[in-house]
């Protein structure tokens, strides 16, 4: 009963999302209430589950994703992120331009988000495809991929925290864990981006109208006004660093002594992050209303629908909890064979194909995992990793991701499903393997 239900509900959301185009929140709070009504439960409890479970993530998530939101908006607005994405290209070279990319989108997504990265940064590869001959398909793959690894592998990117909340991963071990797995993505990117198969079939160089050499322009201009590279780096950084030590430092130092007091304050998430927010209030030349409100005011609409999402997510992982599908459902696949690091890969990459979104990939998956996670023996992190791995895997045409990219480059429709679906499938499958092989050395 408890596994029909559950079959039941997964279908229920991904139809009313996908084909009726219901917005995910309330698809997910729907299908939450629903869920509870017809298992049995006394209506009152179902109510208070779905608040409990809403309210519950947000406690844990909320800050932290609008601190993560509004340090990308002031980079953004900055100039800070075209600072960090000329210090790569300078560093790593035009000779190496397909490399030089990845990296750049893969620092760069990390507080900014994909769609808007891709549109700072397309003049750029236009103009390095033109001026070094190197075909724009294949840094077209190369941007794309480079900035999706780690919006979906590392935070504070708003989809992986939400995940670890939801399953109550320790984010400290979920960022040194994404980290690790990131770096052979990018290297699979590269190789894939710049291959004979690509390159033979699509040898084009980028032409460029008069406005994207504008906006080139404009990017280098940016650049000169922007603040230091130093400091761009900062707001990333600092936050990272302070969640990392904290996490470590649980390993090896006393936990009733001062030190460990402060260490673990200063990095507590949202504690971390606020503290990224005021060195990323150091990046203009001066703080004023405009810097403080409208900036700010930005950064909040963009999250609010992902903090709602997130949110929502929780309250149906919380009633997935309540009519007590795991025990049932982790039987079934431990008696399937299957390893069961595959599982949260596989649900994250169908949500994914279903509806589009990587964001609503991982917090989704999330939900439906957290039930079964400690009868599959998986732990929180691995079961992020796993989760954020599929989430990006077979990215197509129903995804915002894959018109902007196509659009913006000039693609048509066979050439995006290469660009972005195939690449993304191919990227998929390196993330994968590498979640696999870490989770035999990491429990």
């Amino acid at each position: 009963m408890a596994v029909g239900l559950f079959v039941v509900s997964i279908a229920l959301l991904i139809v009313m999302i996908t084909k009726f185009r219901i917005h995910a929140f309330i698809s997910l709070i729907t299908v939450a209430l629903l869920l509870g009504l017809v298992s049995g439960i006394r209506p009152v409890e179902v109510a208070a589950i779905v608040s409990g479970g809403f309210g519950g993530i947000m406690s844990y998530i909320g800050i932290v994703i609008i601190c993560g939101i509004i340090i990308g908006e002031v980079l953004e607005v900055t100039g800070g992120t075209q600072k960090i994405a000329d210090s790569i290209l300078q560093v790593v070279g035009v000779k190496r331009a397909p490399m030089a990319t990845t990296l750049t989108g893969a620092v760069v997504s990390i507080p900014v988000f994909c769609d808007s990265g891709f549109v700072i940064l397309n003049p750029i590869i236009k103009a390095i495809s033109k001026f070094g001959k190197i075909p724009y398909m294949t840094l077209v793959i190369a941007l794309m991929g480079g900035l999706l690894v780690t919006h979906s592998f590392v935070p504070p990117t708003p989809g992986p925290i939400a995940a670890a909340g939801i399953l109550g991963a320790d984010l400290g071990k979920v960022m040194i864990y994404g980290i690790i797995v990131t770096i052979p993505v990018v290297i699979g990117l590269v190789l894939w981006a710049n291959s004979g198969f690509i390159r033979r079939r699509f040898p084009d160089i980028a032409t460029t109208s008069e406005a994207e050499e504008r906006q080139a322009q404009e990017f280098n201009e940016v650049v000169q006004r922007a603040p230091s590279t130093f400091k761009s780096y900062m707001p990333i950084v600092v936050p990272i660093i302070l969640i990392v030590v904290a996490s470590v430092s649980r390993q090896f130092i006393d936990q009733q002594g001062v030190a460990a007091d402060v260490i673990n304050f200063i990095g507590t998430p949202f504690v971390a992050l606020l503290l990224g927010t005021a060195i990323a209030f150091t990046l203009p030349e001066k703080v004023n209303g405009t810097v403080t409100e409208t900036w700010v005011s930005n950064a909040m609409k963009k999250g609010s629908e992902i903090l709602l999402i997130t949110a929502a997510a929780g309250a149906f992982g919380k009633m997935l909890q309540a009519v007590e599908v795991g025990d049932v459902l982790a039987e079934m696949l431990t008696s399937a064979g299957l390893p069961m690091i595959v599982v949260p890969f596989v649900i994250a990459s169908l949500v994914l194909i279903a509806q589009g979104s990587a964001t609503v990939a991982l917090t989704t998956t999330a939900a439906i995992v957290a039930p079964i996670l400690d009868s599959i023996g998986l732990s929180p992190e691995m079961a992020v990793l796993s989760i954020a791995a599929g989430s990006f895997t077979g990215v197509q045409a129903n995804g915002s991701y894959f018109w902007c990219v196509s659009k913006l480059a000039g693609f048509d429709l066979r050439q995006s499903y290469i660009a972005v679906t195939l690449s993304t499938f191919v990227m998929g499958a390196v993330a994968f393997v590498s979640v696999l092989v870490l989770s035999m050395f990491i429990r």
